[in-house]
């Protein structure tokens, strides 16, 4: 596998993938890596908890959220969330954005943009969607159309 330092994915910065499937999460990866992103700049989450924390202590320039944020695939049943806990890729986006205004945001999904629990974000200029299945030529055409809002960050 090619990675190309000048890729889309090395442009942006830091990268934060959060998706609660492994296979899903590799697939990711693995188009991140042949898109130029480097691993220090990708981490991964595959929950809404560890996402948040990620997200506190690492700052990403972008996160990849999966719509639907279930149990982690292959994982017993973990501790029920806290009631203020995001539910679903939706309002864990929503939450990003109030901590952090200039993050960008991408929506993965197996269904339609239009669905009602994505109405606010459609409104959000650093938002974007992509449809699943992944595939690396449109994961490298909404990253070379992301805007830069603020420079990518360098790993310390």
């Amino acid at each position: 596998m090619n990675a190309h330092r000048d890729g889309s994915a090395s442009a942006v910065g830091r990268i934060l993938m959060v998706e609660n499937s492994p296979s899903a999460r590799r697939l990711l990866q693995d188009i991140l890596l042949r898109l130029g992103g480097e691993l220090p700049n990708l981490r991964a989450a595959g929950s809404v908890a560890e996402a948040l924390l990620q997200f506190a202590s690492w700052r990403p320039d972008v996160v990849f959220v999966d719509m639907e944020l279930g149990p982690i695939e292959g994982q017993p049943e973990a501790p029920p969330p806290s009631p203020h806990d995001p539910k679903d890729g939706a309002e864990l986006a929503q939450l990003f954005l109030r901590r952090d205004p200039q993050v960008r945001i991408v929506i993965c999904s197996a269904t339609d943009p239009s669905d009602p629990r994505l109405v606010d974000l459609r409104e959000e200029p650093n938002v974007a969607f992509l449809v699943k299945p992944l595939l690396a030529v449109r994961v490298d055409e909404l990253l070379r159309g992301l805007r830069t809002v603020r420079p990518p960050r360098t790993p310390p």
